[in-house]
């Protein structure tokens, strides 16, 4: 009996001993891996803060966004926040991100790494200029679509609005609304060009791009809208003119049905207030305090 139970004691501490050699194996590789990262990590502690990271990362065209928080629990909190508030749009870059973490006691360090579609790497190599070439035969099919366009309708002296008004005429007579079909499949530049028809999101990317290219600050704006078909998601874009952000709704501006020679304003460089009335999003984008006055 003694025998058995000095047996038992040995199989206890041997277990014990390999759980507590386990635990301190994963903290000391945990630590290690802090260790040797040597990338810069942006701390966060607020939804807002998270939201101005992806968004500094999206439209430098970076595929890896580096965030710290005080546990991973607390960057859920804030990712789904955003998520929520329809703030975390999948434009130039495909829906779903990867995510990575390490976390040691109250550090938690996050890479959110994102795989941009093809309008996306065309601006990777146009644009940002952190690759040498195109990535992909379809992103430099869209580079050069979206160069073609720019040179054909852009010249040197034009002011910033008249290069805003340019795209939004362009596309808007170049582009019809797919009022039927596939959500995800009319939702990028790159369908855009290549059949001439899209969906809000694919608008509002080909506009971004172009008014990138051409100079002028642009962002994609997500939210919900209830005006044409409905409520339901929806996209447009901010846009930056002589130092004042404003809205400008590509999507609304093209009759439906199309008419080719038909070009609306109804929501051209328009303030918050005016849209507030047909839109809503997250206020943590740039506030637009006034319409333009041309």
């Amino acid at each position: 009996m003694q025998h058995v139970k000095r047996a038992h004691k040995k199989i206890i501490a041997a277990v014990f001993l390999m759980v507590f050699l386990s635990m301190f194996m994963s903290g000391c590789m945990n630590m290690l891996l802090l260790k040797q990262d040597n990338h810069e990590y942006t701390y966060i502690i607020s939804a807002k803060q998270l939201f101005d990271a992806v968004n500094d990362a999206l439209y430098k065209f970076e595929d890896t966004i580096y965030v710290q928080t005080d546990s991973y629990d607390e960057f859920m909190k804030f990712w789904n926040e955003l998520d929520s508030e329809f703030a975390l749009h999948s434009a130039f870059r495909e829906k779903d991100v990867k995510l990575s973490y390490t976390e040691k006691e109250t550090v938690c360090k996050l890479k959110i790494n994102m795989t941009y579609n093809a309008c996306g790497q065309a601006m990777k190599y146009l644009y940002a200029k952190n690759v040498d070439k195109y990535p992909t035969a379809e992103a430099e099919e869209v580079g050069k679509a979206l160069l073609e366009i720019k040179n054909s309708i852009i010249t040197e002296g034009m002011r910033d609005e008249e290069k805003v008004m340019k795209i939004h005429d362009y596309l808007i007579s170049h582009c019809e609304y797919a009022v039927d079909g596939d959500i995800d499949h009319y939702a990028t530049a790159y369908v855009l060009l290549n059949e001439k028809k899209a969906q809000c999101q694919g608008y509002s990317e080909a506009f971004a791009a172009l008014c990138l290219l051409s100079g002028i600050p642009c962002k994609i704006i997500s939210g919900t809208s209830t005006f044409a078909y409905g409520d339901g998601a929806h996209a447009w874009c901010l846009v930056k003119v002589n130092a004042t952000w404003y809205h400008v709704d590509v999507t609304w501006d093209d009759p439906i049905p199309d008419v080719p020679s038909m070009i609306r304003y109804d929501f051209y460089l328009k303030g918050d207030t005016m849209m507030k009335s047909t839109h809503s999003w997250c206020s943590y984008y740039e506030a637009c305090y006034i319409d333009y006055a041309s």
